[in-house]
């Protein structure tokens, strides 16, 4: 009996690991170019705003966050390609609400607050102590818990 994980099992399928890929690098070059390209601030006045620590937080958490949505989608879509549907019944509203948190925290924290305008949070921002680093790490949580469900999902719907 095989100890592998379903992520893992999917993974070693050439279309899901290109899937994966493809989505971790897509989400991971938007994250760099929305928080360093498209912002007055390229990387060493960022470095210099924030300083060196908040700079690495913000990065490993924008990659983290890339690689668990590329996870995600993997495992959705093998779940769909392997039953036909999608299926999902506890794990629907966590991919929603983490793929969504995902793109909301994609950028950088602090340009993030007009986005969370629109659901009368903006003044909210103001008092995050760690200048919205919180939203990213709401956003690796929830994707970690749909990426739990999801799996245990896949897990039984494929025979895993």
């Amino acid at each position: 009996m095989s100890t592998m994980s379903p992520v893992g099992k999917v993974l070693r399928k050439p279309m899901f690991a290109t899937t994966f890929v493809i989505i971790s690098i897509a989400l991971g070059a938007l994250f760099w170019s929305l928080t360093f390209d498209f912002t007055p601030t390229p990387l060493p006045k960022y470095i210099q705003m924030y300083g060196v620590p908040f700079t690495v937080t913000t990065v490993t958490m924008g990659f983290i966050i890339a690689i668990l949505t590329g996870l995600n989608t993997a495992l959705i879509l093998c779940r769909k390609q392997m039953t036909g549907s999608l299926g999902f019944k506890k794990g629907a509203g966590s991919s929603a609400c983490s793929a969504f948190t995902g793109v909301v925290a994609s950028g950088c924290p602090v340009c993030t607050a007009p986005l969370l305008g629109v659901f009368g949070l903006g003044g909210a921002l103001a008092l995050f102590p760690f200048q919205g680093l919180e939203l990213k790490l709401a956003a690796i949580v929830a994707l970690g818990i749909s990426l739990y469900y999801t799996s245990k999902n896949v897990k039984i719907a494929c025979k895993m």
